[in-house]
C-alpha cells in the first residue's frame, strides 16, 4: 500500500454533515444516558457513599464537600449537573466544540475516580468526544467540505471496535464452552422463565452469530454494497443486546450509541442531498497536519493498546492484567464458591505475637465496620464484583481495610503493632471445576496491585 496515496486520500474534501448529524444523535443519547446518572442518585451511591475508592491514578481523587455561607455544596453533585448541561450544550452547532470538552473532562474524571465502575461503554464515550473535538463542525445551512480524515476516524473507531470484540471472542472458552453466553441466557432465563433462552440452539446461535456480527460487521459498513444489510444487522444485533442486558448486566445507552453509528457510514453527499445543499456555495476547510498527526496517532494506538496482555503472564480474562481498554466484552464469568465472594483473615502482629483478630468478607463489611472501625465500610455491588473479576485491586482494598483498622486500634494499643490480611477465594472459571485463586498465605497489604505473580495463582 502507498502511504502518501492513502494519505493524499485523506486529505481530499468531503460534506462535514455526517459528523454533524452524528455528533447531535450522539448527543442525545449522551444526554439521557447523564439525566439517568443524576434521577438515580449515581454519583452519591456510587462515588460518594463508598468507604473506599480505586482510583486509576493515585492523585485523582473525588471533591470534598463545603459550605457556603450556610449551603453544603457537593461538587461531585456540581459536576454532574454540568455534565448535563454540557450535552444540551453540545446540541448547539456553534458551541458544541466547548461544550464537548466539558462534557469528555467531567465524565472521563467519573470514571477514573474507580476502576470498579469501567466498562468499555464508557471508554468509547470519551474516544468518541475526543475525536469529535479534532473534527471541524459548523450549521446544516452551510455546505462545508472536511479533510476526509476527520469523517474516517470516526468510522475507523467504530470498525475497530467491533472487529477487536471478535477478535477477542477467539479462544476456547467462547468457541468450545461457548462461555460466558451460555451463563449470560441461564441468567436472563432465571428472571424471565423464558425456556426459549435456554434452548441449545438459541446458545449456539447467539454464540457464533455474535462473533461472526462482530468480525464482519465494520467491513460490511463500509462496503457500498452491503450498507442496507449492515444497517438494519446494527440495529437488530444492539436491540437484541439491550433486551439481554438491561436487567443482566450495566447496558445504558450503549446500544442505541452504537445505532446512532449509522449515520456516520451514510454517504456524505447523500446527505447533502437530503439537507439540500448541493446548490448552495461550498466552502472547504483546509486540513492541518498537526490535527492530522494526532488523529492518526490515536487510532493507532487504539490498534496496539487492546492487545497489550500479550506482554504480560498469564490468562488476561482471569488475571484481569490488560483487560481494561481492550474491547474484551461479555468474554469472562467467573462463579465464586467462597462465603461472602472473598474471605479475609485479620491478624495483628506486634514483637511479642501474632493474633488473628477477625474474619470479614465482601458481604459482611458492614457489620464488621460496626465491631471493629469507626466509619462506615459500605462497598457497591459493582465495587465487590470488580474485586472477582479484577483480583489486581485486592492490594488496594485490603490497604484501605488496614488503615482503617489501624486508626482504630492506635486508640486501644500502645506501642507500634502491623497489620497483617490473607484473602481466600476460590472460583469456577468459565463454568469449569472450582480452583483457588488466591495464595491465602500472603499479606496482601505488603503487595502490589501490578506484580500478581507473586499472590495470584496460574490458570488451571
Amino acid at each position: 500500500m502507498n502511504l502518501l496515496k492513502l494519505y493524499s486520500w485523506l486529505k481530499q474534501p468531503v460534506p462535514n454533515n455526517s459528523i454533524i448529524i452524528f455528533r447531535i444523535v450522539f448527543s442525545f443519547c449522551l444526554l439521557i444516558q447523564t439525566y439517568y446518572f443524576i434521577s438515580e442518585k449515581f454519583i452519591e451511591k456510587n462515588i460518594i457513599q463508598p468507604f473506599t475508592l480505586f482510583p486509576f491514578i493515585k492523585f485523582i481523587q473525588p471533591f470534598s464537600d463545603f459550605y457556603f455561607f450556610n449551603w453544603l455544596i457537593s461538587p461531585m453533585i456540581v459536576l454532574s449537573i454540568i455534565m448535563l448541561i454540557a450535552n444540551i450544550g453540545m446540541l448547539i452547532n456553534k458551541y458544541s466544540r466547548y461544550f464537548t470538552l466539558l462534557f469528555l473532562s467531567c465524565f472521563t474524571y467519573f470514571w477514573l475516580l474507580d476502576k470498579g465502575y469501567f466498562n468499555n461503554h464508557y471508554y468509547f464515550i470519551s474516544i468518541i468526544c475526543f475525536l469529535i473535538l479534532l473534527t471541524n463542525q459548523s450549521s446544516f445551512s452551510q455546505n462545508n467540505y472536511v479533510p476526509r480524515i476527520q469523517l474516517v476516524s470516526l468510522q475507523a473507531m467504530v470498525v475497530i471496535i467491533y472487529f477487536i470484540a471478535g477478535v477477542n471472542k477467539l479462544n476456547p472458552y467462547w468457541l468450545i464452552d461457548m462461555q460466558p453466553v451460555t451463563h449470560i441466557l441461564e441468567t436472563k432465563y432465571s428472571i424471565t422463565k423464558n425456556d426459549f433462552l435456554i434452548n441449545d440452539i438459541v446458545i449456539k446461535l447467539m454464540t457464533y452469530g455474535g462473533l461472526i456480527y462482530d468480525l464482519c460487521i465494520g467491513f460490511l459498513l463500509l462496503i457500498r454494497k452491503t450498507k442496507l444489510l449492515a444497517f438494519i444487522l446494527v440495529v437488530v444485533f444492539n436491540s437484541v443486546n439491550f433486551f439481554l442486558f438491561n436487567d443482566v448486566g450495566e447496558i445504558g445507552v450503549f446500544p442505541l450509541i452504537m445505532i446512532s453509528t449509522i449515520t456516520l457510514f451514510v454517504n456524505p453527499t447523500k446527505w447533502n442531498k437530503f439537507l439540500k445543499l448541493n446548490k448552495t456555495k461550498s466552502e472547504k476547510i483546509k486540513h492541518h497536519p498537526i490535527k492530522d498527526f494526532l488523529i492518526i496517532s490515536f487510532i493507532l494506538i487504539q490498534c496496539i493498546l487492546p492487545f497489550r496482555h500479550f506482554l504480560f503472564n498469564g490468562y488476561v480474562d482471569y488475571n484481569g492484567i490488560g483487560q481494561r481498554f481492550a474491547w474484551r466484552m461479555k468474554t469472562m464469568y467467573k462463579k465464586p464458591y467462597t462465603a461472602g465472594v472473598i474471605g479475609f483473615d485479620i491478624f495483628l502482629k506486634t514483637h511479642e505475637y501474632k493474633e488473628k483478630i477477625a474474619h470479614v468478607n465482601l458481604y459482611n463489611l458492614e457489620d464488621f465496620a460496626d465491631k471493629y472501625a469507626t466509619s462506615s465500610m459500605y462497598l457497591t455491588q459493582k465495587q465487590k464484583t470488580a474485586l472477582l473479576y479484577y483480583p489486581d485491586m485486592l492490594p488496594i482494598f485490603c490497604n484501605q481495610l488496614e488503615k482503617v483498622l489501624k486508626d482504630y486500634l492506635s486508640n486501644k494499643i500502645q506501642g507500634n503493632f502491623d497489620i497483617i490480611i490473607n484473602a481466600q477465594c476460590e472460583i469456577g472459571f468459565m463454568g469449569r471445576e472450582s480452583q483457588e485463586i488466591i495464595n491465602p498465605n500472603i499479606d496482601l497489604t505488603a503487595e502490589s496491585s501490578r506484580d500478581i505473580k507473586t499472590w495470584l495463582y496460574k490458570l488451571k
